[in-house]
């Protein structure tokens, strides 16, 4: 196997130019150098609620497929990020099941999601970590990202913020964004429903 490098989730951080894109910084170990993967909403929430172990009524879908993997005796070892191309970071989850493994493709927002729920390693191959990441000597602004990045933390969005994203969605046709808009509008506006 090359030669990898060992990432821990270092920030997440709202795009302030991107509608509903979020920059996921993972790090190396040192902290001294570090990727940023481009990732949208909904796994900038499941993310970052994972991060503040904020538990949701109902299993969000990061929480339901880990779930399933336990029920049939599937363990999630490690994420591999492993290629990138036109802007897009690749990844692979290594899965153990009855002492055989499996290599299952990934985008890595889901693959981040999916490693901090099962607590394995996200590794990234070493040349792709030393050809795209950033030392933080390269840029001067850096320092302002990394203050920002540190603290891990994740603005939940206003109701009134949530139905200008639900409109957005509707007039799209990204109708499976719309419905999951719709249930956290619901739940803002009625948190003690069980049902939500």
């Amino acid at each position: 196997m090359s030669s990898r490098v060992k990432l821990t989730i270092q920030g997440l951080i709202s795009s302030k130019t991107q509608y509903n894109t979020y920059a996921l910084v993972l790090g190396d170990e040192s902290r001294k150098r570090r990727i940023t993967v481009i990732i949208g909403h909904a796994e900038a929430e499941s993310i970052a609620l994972q991060l503040q172990n904020i538990k949701t009524p109902r299993p969000m879908t990061h929480d339901l497929m880990l779930n399933a993997l336990s029920g049939f005796k599937i363990e999630l070892v490690e994420v591999n990020i492993h290629h990138f191309e036109k802007g897009i970071f690749h990844s692979e989850l290594l899965l153990l099941s009855n002492e055989k493994t499996l290599v299952v493709d990934a985008r890595t927002s889901d693959a981040v999601a999916l490693a901090i729920r099962a607590s394995c390693p996200i590794f990234i191959e070493k040349d792709l970590f030393d050809q795209y990441s950033i030392s933080l000597d390269e840029e001067e602004k850096e320092a302002e990202v990394v203050e920002e990045a540190d603290q891990a933390t994740y603005e939940e969005p206003s109701l009134e913020e949530l139905e200008k994203r639900l409109q957005h969605a509707i007039a799209n046709e990204q109708y499976e964004e719309a419905a999951r808009l719709r249930d956290e509008i619901n739940r803002k506006r009625n948190p003690k429903d069980p049902n939500q």
